[in-house]
């Protein structure tokens, strides 16, 4: 698409008016080959970007208008953007349809603001024991702190100091010891700035993790070794399997010179672990990379190995047994087009998983501290080697600041809504509004196409991906960039994202299975204490209130609000309510909540609107109403009361055209006691723990006129 910039002009002006909810703003680079295009609209800010060249790729942005289903291009056509319901052949009313209501939600959760600053932060787990928490640092201040699971605490930045080191950068995590728990390998002595690094550091220590004692004081340190200016390192078993190597990944080769060849350090596990003065090592290059500023690793033929992102671009090393030696193969060369700055190749990588196809796709940031995101998609299925990629490029994030740096810093792959595919986030330091989180979901790799939505509006450094709330979904944390040198964000805070997807896809193994039995369903559902995964499964509707069967897993959560009512089956549940001046959680059980043939609506007053599980999980009944109970649901005719089996449309045919209704108790019970009076009975549900057909209740509903 080569055209004049006044032509240029005058057909993004002309699409200017092409729709009452978008205005576009746009500038014209002079140096750039690419048009940056911000579209604003009633609900928001989105960005992409428009390549001049007759090839440029196109890919999806999701929007929010009054057709929720159009999704926009970044390839000029007639116009600069058009409404489709359908992009090379794939549509989100297709996504909408395999998925429920996709969307890609996340319930935020602050668990330190007001930092001094930021950089790191890793999901740990400090014993087999205990819930997964974060480790967090920034690179000024130095103290590598422990945050406890939020669920296990009610102070925000209850941290635990596990150590203070000057200037720490990366670290990883092994059980180095031995003793089913995983330590600490973190480098540090950084220096001020790339350029400004200390001569004398980059060194490398591994922390001994102390068990459940840590914080009693600050872990051990052992010395491994150390080169100026180490950056990323990686723990693993990249030449043998029988002890721990590290491999170290200085991002430049020494002090003020940018463009100096970077070494390549494998550090060998000692034969006395704990005692030993150093970790033997050797340079295994020394002369290939330059500014390498992280690396993936991954685990082929029983033997770990490195995707580096640097300025020869991605590039995998690892170690050939037959050969015995280290061989390079590049994937790709990265962003070479911005000639205006001294960065080039590549920033950030990762490999994304897509059905069966462990290596279906490598998102990458570009150049070093770069504004492209691009993606490599393979010609060939589920291989590396001897492989051709295709790069196709999905965005770019603003412009390069006096630096030549931008604020992409951060990516990572994982399956967040368990489709099998792997969806990836990107993390943007900052400043405003080239600042957050993207959530991109492969949709036609053979085309190079990508959903994309913003999930978070904070300053990420990096990203780390766990269930910290154990509901089988996939949650991510991420701390604020806040280095001074680089950029400093002006409240530096970790967060946690709670998965929260909207779906309505089930999910392939159930917790809760129904069957109908006679003329009442029966319920076959997993122990709470061993569920893997929430489930909520509607099986009446009355007078517009919906019953619903449910399953927490241990050690998870629950929404609830002012108009939802429990009645506990099976295990336990917990909520804080302060308005009974108590610092104790309300513990509910069914054994103590109110006696048979009682009347007794749970109410939940929870300061966080959550009920949380213990190590029992939880089998709940729950209904939701539009109001609060404040007495028993009355009614004047029975006949009038609306019944409807709620089952979910992938249950049996035959469960959900069970019908349901009031009958007269009389006709059940003839005694004189019951004759002619307006006592009705609604039967019935049964309810067995599936492992071995145990029978747990059998429910009634009762209405009196």
């Amino acid at each position: 698409m080569e055209k004049s910039e006044k032509s240029l002009k005058d057909l993004l002006d002309a699409a200017n008016s092409w729709h009452p909810n978008i205005k576009l703003e746009y500038k014209i680079g002079k140096n750039l080959p690419f048009l940056d295009v911000l579209l604003i609209n009633n609900n928001g800010i989105l960005s992409t970007s428009v390549y001049h060249k007759p090839a440029a790729e196109p890919y999806v942005v999701p929007f929010i208008s009054d057709h929720p289903q159009h999704v926009f291009v970044n390839v000029i056509q007639t116009s600069l953007a058009r409404a489709v319901p359908e992009i090379m052949g794939i549509s989100f009313s297709q996504l909408n349809s395999d998925y429920g209501s996709y969307s890609p939600t996340f319930e935020k959760k602050m668990v330190e603001e007001n930092r001094q600053d930021g950089y790191w932060i890793e999901a740990f787990q400090v014993d087999n024991q205990t819930l997964i928490g974060l480790i967090g640092y920034g690179i000024k201040s130095g103290e590598i702190k422990f945050y406890p699971n939020p669920s296990t605490t009610t102070k925000p930045g209850n941290a635990t100091l596990i150590q203070k080191l000057n200037s720490p950068v990366a670290m990883d995590q092994a059980d180095i010891t031995g003793d089913g728990m995983n330590d600490i390998i973190i480098c540090f002595q950084y220096g001020n700035t790339t350029l400004d690094s200390d001569p004398d550091g980059g060194k490398i220590v591994w922390l001994e993790n102390p068990g459940q004692n840590i914080d009693k004081k600050l872990w051990k340190m052992h010395y491994v070794g150390k080169s100026p200016a180490m950056h990323r390192l990686k723990v693993g078993h990249f030449t043998q399997k029988k002890r721990w190597e590290i491999l170290g990944l200085p991002v430049i080769g020494k002090p003020h010179d940018l463009f100096s060849a970077v070494p390549i350090l494998l550090f060998r596990q000692p034969d006395n672990l704990f005692n030993a003065t150093e970790w033997p090592y050797e340079i295994i290059n020394q002369q290939f990379f330059h500014i390498i500023h992280d690396a993936k690793q991954l685990n082929i033929d029983e033997l770990d190995s490195l995707l580096i992102a640097s300025s020869e671009g991605i590039n995998w090393l690892y170690f050939n047994q037959n050969l015995t030696q280290w061989m390079i193969e590049n994937i790709g060369d990265g962003e070479q087009k911005q000639q205006q700055i001294n960065f080039y190749g590549s920033g950030g990588i990762d490999l994304g998983r897509v059905g069966n196809d462990s290596f279906a796709y490598m998102p990458a940031i570009e150049p070093f501290h770069g504004n492209v995101i691009s993606v490599y998609i393979k010609t060939m299925k589920n291989s590396l080697k001897k492989n051709q990629w295709k790069r196709y490029v999905l965005d770019i994030f603003g412009y390069p600041n006096e630096n030549g740096e931008s604020p992409s810093h951060h990516l990572i792959c994982a399956d967040f809504d368990k489709d099998g595919d792997d969806e990836f986030l990107v993390a943007l330091r900052g400043p405003s509004p080239t600042k957050g989180v993207y959530f991109y979901k492969p949709i036609d790799l053979s085309r190079g196409l990508f959903a994309k939505w913003k999930v978070s509006d904070d300053s990420a450094a990096r990203i780390t991906v766990a269930d910290f709330d154990n509901d089988s979904l996939l949650d991510f944390a991420t701390i604020s960039y806040s280095v001074p040198g680089y950029y400093t964000e002006e409240n530096p805070s970790i967060h946690i994202f709670y998965n929260r997807f909207a779906q309505k896809k089930p999910q392939a193994k159930k917790e809760i299975q129904v069957m109908k039995q006679n003329n009442d369903l029966l319920f076959k559902v997993s122990r709470p204490n061993k569920a893997l995964q929430y489930q909520a499964l509607p099986f009446i509707t009355i007078d517009g209130i919906t019953f619903s069967l449910e399953i927490v897993p241990p050690h998870s959560s629950r929404l609830v609000d002012k108009n939802t009512y429990i009645k506990v089956l099976s295990g336990l549940i917990m909520w804080t309510d302060s308005s009974i001046k108590s610092c104790q959680p309300i513990n509910c059980s069914r054994t103590f909540v109110c006696e048979r043939r009682t009347v007794a609506p749970l109410e939940i007053h929870s300061d966080n609107g959550r009920i949380t599980t213990g190590n029992e999980g939880a089998l709940l009944i729950v209904f939701k109403t539009r109001d609060e109970i404040n007495e028993i649901h009355r009614i004047d005719d029975i006949k009038k009361v609306m019944i409807k089996n709620s089952l979910p449309e992938y249950y049996p045919e035959e469960t959900r055209q069970l019908g349901f209704q009031f009958v007269r108790y009389d006709q059940y019970d003839p005694r004189q006691q019951f004759k002619d009076l307006e006592f009705y009975n609604l039967k019935g549900f049964g309810i067995n723990f599936a492992d071995n057909d145990e029978h747990l209740c059998y429910m009634q509903l009762w209405a009196r006129c």
